[in-house]
């Protein structure tokens, strides 16, 4: 497929995707929801891909939802004859069911769909010129995308109240200080640290990564007995794996080497 709102780019097992309307701060329409949701499961059936980048070109990450859409809602109201795409759940969908790895790298000005989109990655590194808000109630309407699901478990429910409450933009250190994001960095550093644990985690076997992502998505909607179920089941299946057998011969041949000496089993 051509991508005309985005960019995919395959670097070292890692899949860069690049919001890409600049000229609007990459403010999500259409077409590249719909370009989204084809990347996403393009690069899961590509075994070559073990972790995703998500971030955006220009000088904002996403602004949110591009406004005429809204226009375009109260047109189709009013229009019964032309149906709406507004409020699907493909697209959360797609981001929340995809089985590799997501890291957001939040170049700049995250707002609305902008920041939520961030909530359903696993990781988020911001650069010190990001900016963010939950800006739906600005406009007359109220959070989407899991938001309301993901962000009091980030930050705890009072602080999720407040940012969805009064709509006020933070700052990046405000985002790290109170869990919204994993680290911050110097803006000119963002995407070389991005990469760099992309690298880390693309290096790890890769079942047993996509497979700890599954435990830790279960366990935030389950109980405490189904989680400790949940987790001995997969354990005991990852165990099974050839990637499980190679994975422990490495460490066990990387640890008789530092030890200077032939391991040697006990009679």
């Amino acid at each position: 497929m051509e991508y005309k709102t985005i960019e995919l780019i395959r670097e070292e097992g890692i899949a860069l995707i690049y919001l890409n309307r600049p000229e609007v701060l990459n403010a999500l329409n259409e077409t590249m929801k719909d370009e989204l949701i084809h990347a996403l499961k393009e690069t899961e059936e590509d075994h070559d891909i073990r972790v995703m980048i998500l971030t955006g070109r220009g000088r904002g990450f996403c602004a949110g939802a591009d406004l005429n859409r809204f226009m375009e809602l109260q047109e189709s109201d009013r229009d019964h004859k032309k149906k709406s795409r507004f409020g699907s759940l493909d697209l959360p969908r797609a981001f929340i069911q995809y089985p590799k790895p997501i890291i957001a790298a939040i170049n700049g000005l995250s707002y609305g769909f902008g920041f939520t989109v961030t909530l359903t990655c696993d990781i988020r590194l911001a650069s010190e010129r990001a900016k963010f808000s939950c800006a739906f109630v600005r406009i007359g309407v109220t959070p989407e995308f899991c938001s309301t699901y993901f962000l009091p478990r980030l930050i705890g429910y009072g602080k999720a109240a407040e940012l969805i409450f009064t709509a006020r933009p933070f700052d990046a250190h405000e985002a790290l200080e109170i869990g919204a994001v994993n680290q911050v960095f110097p803006h000119h550093r963002l995407m070389s640290e991005a990469k760099k644990m992309a690298r880390q985690i693309a290096s790890m076997p890769p079942n047993a990564v996509q497979k700890s992502k599954e435990i830790l998505r279960h366990g935030m909607q389950s109980t405490l007995d189904q989680v400790i179920q949940h987790e001995a089941m997969v354990f005991l299946d990852a165990m099974k794996t050839e990637e499980h057998q190679l994975a422990l011969s490495k460490l066990l041949a990387q640890m008789k080497f530092r030890n200077g000496r032939p391991h040697r089993s006990k009679k």
